[in-house]
């Protein structure tokens, strides 16, 4: 019997360390009507329900940012454990 990816991790957006200059930059695209190609002051975080970390997923822009978290959340309800594990954190290593 598997077990859910649900089960085992957690998924979500965190705001990036030292992300001063990407606040800035995201900012100042958004006012010049760029936001999705804007610097992201987020990442994906992928933690055991513990809350350790087991990986962080940087993106370059707002948009990867969103379509990560889109897709990740997607599979965490969607695979097994170990399916997840392999597609997110094993291959990424």
């Amino acid at each position: 019997m598997s077990t859910p990816a649900s089960e085992v991790y957690r998924v979500a957006g965190e705001d990036r360390r030292r992300n001063g200059l990407r606040w800035v930059a995201t900012v100042a695209m958004g006012l010049l009507d760029a936001g999705s190609d804007a610097p992201s002051t987020s990442e994906v975080v992928i933690r055991r329900i513990d809350g350790s970390v087991v990986r962080r997923l940087k993106p370059g822009s707002v948009e990867d940012f969103e379509r990560q978290l889109s897709e990740i959340t997607g599979d965490l309800h969607d695979l097994d454990a170990v399916p997840f594990a392999e597609k997110w954190i094993a291959a990424r290593a």
